[in-house]
């Protein structure tokens, strides 16, 4: 089983997925903490009604490290095997990453993010892919490191975009493939770790 702690700042969709995805024995995990930068994210709601622990700060008025700090302040109190990032707007510092490096070098820090890397990287990443006019969009689940959106990739899976689909179509479809696959990527990594390559 791995400790995660799950970083948000929105509804909170995949944090949900994952949750369900504990309690339906399909992966074996324990959330020790929900992370979130905004006091409002309702992610914030789903993680209290499953009597999860919670810790919310706006980075208003705060330099980016005075921000991280109070972060590592409160995750210091847990054993965590990987932080989970579920839809996190803020960019991590490579001073808070040092402080989840693995022995094999690469940060325990794993992100999902909604096309398939390298294409579109960023926010936004739906709408990039659709007023593109792509065929086939994706999702990626990938580990972090310095560089926004440039981590070792872990997984990736396509879904295609339909003649038809409006912007909230596209993205509810693509939604759907991150629900079910940052859960068994997670899995994946509870059963066998992350290899060294």
């Amino acid at each position: 089983m791995i400790k995660i702690a799950v970083f948000i700042s929105g509804r909170g969709s995949n944090l949900n997925a994952i949750i369900q995805a504990i309690a339906d024995k399909r992966l074996s995990a324990k959330i020790e903490t929900v992370i979130s930068n905004d006091k409002d994210a309702t992610g914030l709601i789903i993680a209290e009604q499953h009597g999860l622990n919670t810790f919310a700060i706006s980075q208003k008025g705060m330099t980016r490290a005075q921000h991280e700090e109070k972060i590592l302040e409160h995750l210091s109190k847990f054993k965590l095997d990987y932080i989970v990032l579920a839809g996190y707007m803020r960019i991590l510092s490579p001073d808070f990453l040092k402080h989840f490096k693995s022995e094999q070098g690469y940060y325990k820090v794993i992100n999902i993010h909604p096309s398939l890397l390298p294409a579109f990287p960023g926010i936004d990443s739906y709408k990039q892919a659709f007023d593109y006019g792509v065929k086939v969009a994706g999702v990626t689940v990938h580990l972090i490191d310095e560089n926004m959106d440039r981590g070792k990739i872990l997984a990736q899976e396509p879904f295609p975009r339909f003649g038809d689909d409006t912007l909230e179509t596209f993205t509810q479809r693509g939604l759907s493939v991150e629900h079910s696959l940052y859960p068994a990527v997670l899995q994946q990594i509870a059963k066998h770790g992350i290899e060294k390559k």
